[in-house]
This record gives C-alpha cells, structure tokens and sequence, in this order.
C-alpha cells in the first residue's frame, strides 16, 4: 500500500538519496575542518549550529536518520528475486545499512577510558570524565614494560644561550654506527669512534656497557682541527646519569640529543568479570587486543623517566556494536567486487 504513495516514492527516490548523501558529506567536511571541542561562543555561528559537536548536532544526527530510513525503506520496498542484479543490491544495501544502524548504537553505547597500572601489579580501576573512580569489569595485570629507543642525534651549541647551530637552520648529525663518517661544522672534523646503545659511567671520563633500564647512549667522538685531535665520551644522560658534552672551543660544545622513543612495548594479562582470560606478550601501539567487547590500546608511559617509567597507560573502548559494523563492510565489499565482476553482464 505504502509503495504506491507518493511521499514513499519520493522518500526512496536516487534524487532524494543524493541529496542525503550531499548534505551528509558537506556536514562531514566541515567537521574535519572545524574544531571539535564542546564550547558555546554566542558569537560564532559555527557554534551555535552546533558544527564544533558534530556528531551531537541536529543537523548530523537529523540527516543521519532520514538516512537510515530512506535507505531501509529502499531494502524493503525491493521485490526480493532469486537473480543475480538483486544479490549485489541486497549485499551493497544491507551491508550499508547495517553500517549506519550498529554505527549509531555503537555510539551512544561507546565508553571510553585510559588505565593506568604499575608494574607487576593489577589495576581496574580508572576514572571518568568526571574525575570519579569507575571499576571496570576488566582487569589489566602488567608483567613487564620495554622501550626502543632510536640512535640519537649530535648536535653543536652556543655555550652561552644552548641553541643549536647555526641558528637560522639547526643541524643534527646522524649517529651512523655501522659507516662512522666524519661530520664538519666550520673548521671541524667530528669522526665517531665507538657508540654504546645502553652505557653507564665507567668513571668520571668514560662508559661502558650495561644493559639495564638505567642506562642511556654514550658515544667516543674525536675533533680535529688542523693539527690538534682531541677525543671525548659524549651523552645526553637521563635521570639516573648525568649528562656529559665536550667542548670544542670557547664557544661551541658538542652534545648529544635525547633519545626518541621508536616504540613501547606492554606484557600484560587481561581477565574479565565473565571468567575470560587473555594474554598479550608484545602490546603495541595501534595493535590493540581484542578482550570480549573490549580494545585495549597501549596508550603511552611517563615520559618524564623514559625506560625507567614504572607504570604503562592503556586505553580502553568498549564497543559491543563494532564486530557488526565490520560485517556490514564486509557485506558491503562483498558486493562491490561482485559488481565488478559481473559488470556489463550485472542486470542480465
């Protein structure tokens, strides 16, 4: 009866589809060029129409639903047929609607949070956005927690102001252990002679190696300038060791730069309030483990201690629509390829 009227004519209509579409993707651009972030400025415009909570606007969620609706009606006003032309178009559709229908009940059901947990010790605990404390009906045991760290970096500075020359355009030298080529700054030669990754202080004047969270890079450089060669163990340090640089003349000191983290990595078991349990040797960031409902993320460490920090953040997600999003692309893929396939063949 429905499919006669002229309102569900019009509703399931390709003119009134690409409108949506349109609307949908022009809300969308500005999203990714605004700020989202929940502020209320009575004199922005953009404010006001709610552009900086996209996803919370009425106009998202508004063209959002008619979206969903519009295309369900679509699926069910389709006399169903056993050919090949209505397949592919139940696999795009369905698998576009399932896209929307468990995307939006995955949002309003998603939680968010970051726990924080020492090592060797079990934590559940955490805290909202409210600062309160939430226990989760998981918990997280750390085992152990490394870090990779690149091969610094030497630079030279001004003595005075610790500026990296020169100052219009810094340079950083690349520590190569395996070429050891020499670097020239004005009239300098710098040659590495040896680089310990993980160093300690042998004495006052010299390292050597110890693999240990404590430790840090140290390098033997030699400076050559005409006829005088002087060599020198340098390191950028951290909080155990004390820093070490070499002059190279009243002015300029050669100095190493800090190291960068490459990567951290996690050891850790999850056991969740339903009696699963799940373990993760080598937890990297953006390769989460999948607990049940949950994504744990390894989220980051105190940056302050580096190697040393002694607790490891992970970020939690909870979203038990997520798996059915992943099927409705993986029925709307489906239906692409086959669409390929068939091609000029497809309404035969």
């Amino acid at each position: 009866f429905l499919k006669r009227k002229a309102f569900f004519i019009w509703f399931t209509s390709l003119s009134f589809s690409v409108s949506l579409i349109g609307a949908i993707t022009f809300l969308s651009i500005i999203m990714g060029l605004t700020k989202q972030v929940p502020v209320v400025d009575r004199s922005n415009i953009f404010t006001l129409l709610g552009f900086n909570q996209m996803t919370s606007s009425w106009e998202f969620v508004l063209i959002y639903f008619l979206l969903f609706l519009s295309l369900g009606c679509t699926i069910a006003k389709r006399k169903p047929h056993l050919t090949k032309q209505y397949f592919v178009f139940l696999l795009n559709h369905l698998g576009l609607w399932m896209i929307f229908f468990f995307a939006g009940l995955g949002y309003s059901n998603l939680n968010r949070y970051v726990m924080y947990v020492e090592i060797g010790e079990t934590q559940w605990r955490v805290y909202d956005k409210d600062s309160k404390v939430v226990e989760l009906p998981i918990a997280i045991q750390l085992n152990n927690f490394t870090i990779e760290e690149y091969i610094p970096k030497l630079a030279v500075i001004d003595k005075k102001t610790g500026e990296v020359l020169p100052k219009d355009k810094p340079v950083y030298f690349q520590i190569d252990t395996n070429s050891k080529e020499e670097f020239s700054f004005n009239c300098y030669k710098i040659k590495l002679k040896k680089y310990i990754h993980n160093a300690v202080r042998n004495s006052d004047t010299s390292y050597k190696e110890v693999p240990m969270k404590a430790s840090c890079p140290a390098a033997l450089v030699e400076i050559r300038n005409n006829n005088k060669v002087k060599s020198h163990w340098i390191s950028a340090g951290n909080k155990m060791q004390i820093p070490m640089f070499t002059d190279i003349d009243s002015n300029l000191a050669l100095v190493m730069t800090p190291s960068e983290a490459k990567s951290f990595i996690s050891n850790i078991e999850v056991y969740t309030q339903e009696g699963g349990y799940y373990k993760e040797e080598n937890l990297r960031v953006n390769y989460p483990l999948r607990a049940g409902n949950w994504r744990i993320y390894q989220y980051g460490y105190d940056n302050n201690m580096g190697k040393m920090s002694s607790y490891s953040s992970f970020e939690l997600v909870y979203d038990p629509w997520l798996n059915m999003v992943y099927l409705g692309i993986g029925l709307l893929a489906l239906g692409s390829f086959l669409l390929i396939i068939f091609g000029k063949n497809y309404k035969k």
